[in-house]
């Protein structure tokens, strides 16, 4: 997981790779945006895995006023739909 710059501002983006192992696996997946909030920067993802190769991801980013957290779900073969974790809107929110 990255975040990415397209001109405009960054971007959440996964991809995982394909196989059992580094060493016998086949190739790698297509890149995949996971986030889909333009309204402001997102930065600093962090993810974490289950034993059954589901995920969760969760990164910062800028509504245009403050920072929120969000996060969004891989289930083992598909990402979901970004969500807001966080909604204290009394300041920006850190990692």
């Amino acid at each position: 997981m990255w975040r990415q710059y397209d001109g405009a501002h960054y971007s959440i983006y996964a991809n995982r790779f394909d196989g059992t192992s580094w060493f016998n696996g086949t190739s790698w997946g297509m890149a995949e945006l996971i986030e889909t909030d333009n309204a402001g920067y997102a930065q600093h993802p962090q993810i974490a895995f289950d034993s059954s190769g589901n995920a969760i991801a969760v990164w910062k980013q800028s509504d245009g006023t403050r920072t929120n957290i969000w996060a969004n779900r891989f289930n083992g073969s598909s990402w979901g739909t970004a969500e807001l974790i966080e909604a204290h809107n009394a300041g920006s929110a850190g990692s």
